[in-house]
C-alpha cells in the first residue's frame, strides 16, 4: 500500500495525474522518512566509519542517486546502512575546508559535508570517541548534534589514552619537547593579549588543534581555519622545519584569532579575501610584537618581506581588475592586504588607540568608523581619497611607490603599540 502511495504521489507532482489539493496532503505523510541517525566513528585503516539508523526502524532516506551523501564527497557505500569516508588532510576539489583529515592522533571534520541529502528527515549526528572536542569543551565517549548546530561547525575526536591538551587546546603528540612547552607558553600570551586588550576570551566556545600532518602531497607549508575549531597545520615539514614550528605555528595562531574579531559581512565586499586576509594580517604583526613575541626589528621585516611579495605579484593590472577577472595569486590577499593597512595606518595621522577603534568597527564590517572613512579607507571603498592607499591597490608602478615610501617610514617611526584595552 505505501508503495502504491509512494508511485501515485510521484505521479502527481509530476503532473501526470489530477490531484485535488485535500488527496495531495494527504498522501505526503505516507512518503516522508522517518529521523535519521548518523553516527561517525574512527574506523579501519585511516577511515572514518558512518553507520546510519532510523529512529523508527524505517527504510534509510536516499537522495535521486540512491546515496544518502553527496557522492563528490567521496564517500564511499558500503550498504544500505554504512559508509566509509577516507581521510584525506588535502583540501581536493576546491574544498574550501577540508573534508575529514587525520590530525595527530585524532580526526577533523567538517560536518557540512556530511550532511545527507534533502530527502532524510530531521538527521542527528552521533559522535563516538574517547575524547571528543566540541564547543570549547572535552566531552567523554559521545555527543549528539542536530542539524543546525552542526551548521558551518567542525568536530575533532580522539581515542588516544591521554591526549596531549592544555585546556581545549590538543597538541599533535608528535610535537615533543621543548618545541612543545613553547607553543603552549606563546599561544597563552596571544590568548591573553585578545583577552585583555580586545575583549575576546579564546578559551570561550572555541576549540583548537595543532598538528603535524604527513600525506601524499609534494609540498610543505602551513595553514588552518578559523571555524568553532581553529586549526592549525604543518604539512610535511622537514626537520629542520620541524625545529621551528614555535616560531611559525604562533604567528598562525594570532592570524585565525584576528578572524574571530571580523564579522561574515565582510564576505560579500567586492574585495572580501583581500580585506579579510589583509586585516588578520595586519592584526597578526600587531599581537605578535605588543604580547613580546618578536622583537620590532623582526616585525618589521615581516612587512617588508610581505611588501617584497607583493611587488612581485603585481603586474600592469589594478588589484580591483584582477580580483574582477578572478586571476590573482593564492598569497596576495594576505602579503598586499598587510602591505595595505600597514601604509593605512601610518598614512591615517591618527594615535594608536583611534585608529585601532575604527578598524575594529571596519572588522565588524561598519560602513562608519569615525567620520574619515574616505581617508582611512579600512574596507577599501570607491569613494576612497587616500591617494597612498589608492597606490597599493593600483598598477606595478603605484604599488612600487607606496612601497618606497612605506620604508622610509619604517626606517623612523614605531610600530603600533597598544596598552590596555581598545
Amino acid at each position: 500500500m505505501i508503495n502504491f502511495l509512494s508511485k501515485l504521489a510521484d505521479a502527481i507532482f509530476n503532473q501526470r495525474l489530477p490531484c485535488l489539493l485535500v488527496l495531495c496532503l494527504s498522501l505526503l505523510p505516507f512518503v516522508a522518512h522517518a529521523a535519521l541517525l548518523i553516527r561517525i566513528s574512527e574506523g579501519k585503516d585511516e577511515h572514518v566509519q558512518i553507520e546510519l539508523k532510523t529512529t523508527e526502524g524505517e527504510s534509510i532516506c536516499t537522495g535521486r542517486n540512491g546515496q544518502v551523501f553527496n557522492p563528490a564527497l567521496g564517500t564511499r557505500k558500503l550498504s544500505d546502512t554504512s559508509y566509509i569516508q577516507a581521510l584525506n588532510s588535502e583540501a581536493t576539489d576546491g574544498a574550501q575546508y577540508l573534508k575529514a583529515a587525520r590530525m595527530g592522533g585524532g580526526i577533523y571534520m567538517y560536518l557540512p559535508f556530511f550532511f545527507p541529502a534533502r530527502e532524510c528527515k530531521e538527521p542527528i549526528f552521533e559522535f563516538e570517541a574517547k575524547h571528543i572536542l566540541w564547543a570549547g569543551k572535552w566531552h567523554a565517549d559521545k555527543i549528539t548534534l542536530t542539524l543546525d548546530e552542526a551548521k558551518g561547525k567542525a568536530i575533532f575526536f580522539t581515542n588516544e589514552l591521554t591526549p596531549t591538551v592544555q585546556g581545549s587546546h590538543y597538541f599533535d603528540p608528535a610535537i615533543l619537547e621543548p618545541t612543545l612547552t613553547k607553543l603552549q607558553t606563546a599561544f597563552q600570551k596571544i590568548s591573553t593579549f585578545y583577552r585583555d586588550t580586545f575583549n575576546f576570551n579564546a578559551q570561550n566556545e572555541l576549540g583548537i588543534v595543532t598538528a603535524i600532518v604527513r600525506n601524499k602531497g609534494s609540498y610543505s607549508g602551513y595553514g588552518g581555519d578559523s571555524l568553532n575549531i581553529i586549526r592549525m597545520s604543518y604539512d610535511n615539514p622537514t626537520p629542520a622545519q620541524v625545529l621551528k614550528l614555535d616560531e611559525i605555528l604562533p604567528s598562525t595562531f594570532a592570524h585565525e584569532l584576528a578572524h574571530k574579531l571580523q564579522t561574515d559581512g565582510l564576505h560579500n565586499r567586492p574585495l572580501a579575501r583581500f580585506i579579510v586576509e589583509g586585516q588578520a594580517d595586519f592584526l597578526k604583526i600587531v599581537v605578535m610584537f605588543n604580547s613580546g613575541l618578536i622583537s620590532e626589528d623582526a616585525a618589521k621585516n615581516q612587512i617588508r618581506k610581505a611588501a617584497s611579495e607583493c611587488e612581485k605579484f603585481s603586474d600592469a593590472r589594478t588589484l580591483h581588475e584582477k580580483f574582477a577577472q578572478n586571476s590573482y595569486e593564492f598569497r596576495e590577499p594576505y602579503d598586499c592586504g598587510m602591505l595595505y593597512y600597514f601604509v593605512a595606518y601610518y598614512s591615517s595621522g591618527l594615535q594608536t588607540s583611534d585608529f585601532v577603534a575604527a578598524f575594529r568597527q571596519a572588522m565588524r564590517n561598519e560602513n562608519s568608523y569615525g567620520g574619515k572613512e574616505n581617508d582611512l579607507c579600512l574596507l577599501v571603498e570607491s569613494t576612497c581619497h587616500n591617494e597612498r592607499l589608492l597606490g597599493v591597490v593600483g598598477d606595478k608602478s603605484q604599488l612600487k611607490q607606496q612601497i618606497l615610501w612605506l620604508e622610509s617610514v619604517l626606517q623612523n617611526n614605531p610600530l603600533p603599540s597598544l596598552n590596555g584595552r581598545n
